[in-house]
């Protein structure tokens, strides 16, 4: 079965997800065209890879939390999330953290930031993605938080970046983290944070999985995974869109997939030329060739599909089921640890 349009949601399912369909859409106010203006204007501290060699590092390196006892969290809600609490220069903050069963002093686990759309928040993001349940039982810790007012910082400094990095280095001490693990995702404006905070702290983030939005920034070498459907409304697909979908407001600057994504293969050190296959009806799968060891760019074309999350549970709009962005998501990012220049 291919894209499909499930009409049986009740009302509070639909106001629950609305923020992540329409997370990047005009209606995001001045955030809906801060990918345009930021994705020229960010500094990033990497350097394109195209002209150097990439090498895996070679010794799994580990967090200052290995050696001790686990915290102790409360009871958790039925997506094996607990809800924490951070001050971050005396302004309290909130995410959710799924943790494996099984996670011991010792043993290393990965780490995944998960980042909600514009007008959403962690819960919805949790049940939207199901990382919380699924990325446990691959031996990721899954930390989902919220945007203040449902709003991203789309800068690379700032307060929720400050966030971000303090919920790293809590997690960090408190467990025992294999640092070339960890990786961020998201969908449509969280995508873009996902994407930014990737590249402005390659010291410590692996690789990415980018959902209905993939803009390169400059000077970004970093692994990617993207998915986008031809049908999304909200967001460019560009070049091979379907017929008669319009994207309007300031998100219509934004440059779509055929530019992207060959933007984020030769920053990675790939060549721009790309292997493409129908793995499905509706989903062609690009492999851009060439690409340094452990480095690695690859995309998912959605036929028909919208600004959603392929594979979702939940759905509004056109939402394949004939690829699970999570399942390949956790895929990527088993087999995409850090890499250094």
């Amino acid at each position: 079965m291919g894209v499909t349009r499930r009409s049986k949601l009740t009302l509070v399912t639909a106001i629950a997800v609305l923020g992540l369909v329409t997370g990047c859409s005009s209606g995001a106010g001045s955030e809906g065209s801060a990918a345009t203006s930021t994705s020229a204007s960010v500094s990033v501290s990497t350097t394109a890879a195209s002209s150097t060699t990439t090498e895996p590092i070679s010794d799994v390196r580990t967090s200052a939390g290995c050696g001790s006892t686990p915290p102790t969290l409360g009871e958790p809600d039925r997506l094996g999330d607990v809800e924490q609490e951070i001050d971050v220069d005396g302004t309290r903050r909130t995410y959710l953290l799924a943790v494996p069963d099984d996670v011991t002093a010792d043993d290393p686990v990965g780490v995944i930031l998960n980042l909600h759309g514009s007008g959403s928040n962690a819960a919805q993001q949790a049940v939207y993605s199901r990382l919380p349940v699924d990325a446990p039982d691959r031996g990721y810790i899954v930390v989902t938080p919220d945007a203040i007012d449902g709003k991203w910082q789309m800068a690379g400094r700032g307060t929720d970046d400050d966030f971000l990095m303090a919920v790293l280095d809590r997690i960090e001490a408190d467990y025992c983290v294999d640092l070339d693990h960890v990786h961020t995702t998201g969908i449509s404006l969280g995508s873009w944070k996902a994407t930014i905070v990737a590249c402005h702290h390659p010291d410590r983030i692996a690789s990415m999985a980018l959902v209905a939005e993939e803009v390169a920034p400059p000077d970004c070498a970093k692994s990617v995974v993207a998915f986008h459907g031809t049908a999304d409304s909200a967001v460019p697909y560009g070049e091979g869109a379907d017929e008669g979908v319009v994207v309007t407001g300031s998100n219509a600057r934004l440059s779509g997939v055929e530019v992207n994504m060959p933007a984020w293969a030769t920053q990675a050190g790939c060549s721009d030329q790309k292997d493409v296959e129908r793995i499905e009806p509706d989903i062609e799968h690009w492999i851009f060739q060439d690409c340094p060891e452990g480095m690695g760019v690859e995309f998912y074309s959605i036929e028909g599909g919208g600004h959603t999350w392929p594979g979702a549970a939940v759905e509004i709009g056109a939402t394949t089921e004939t690829i699970d962005a999570t399942e390949i998501a956790l895929d990527w990012f088993d087999a995409h640890p850090l890499v250094e220049p």
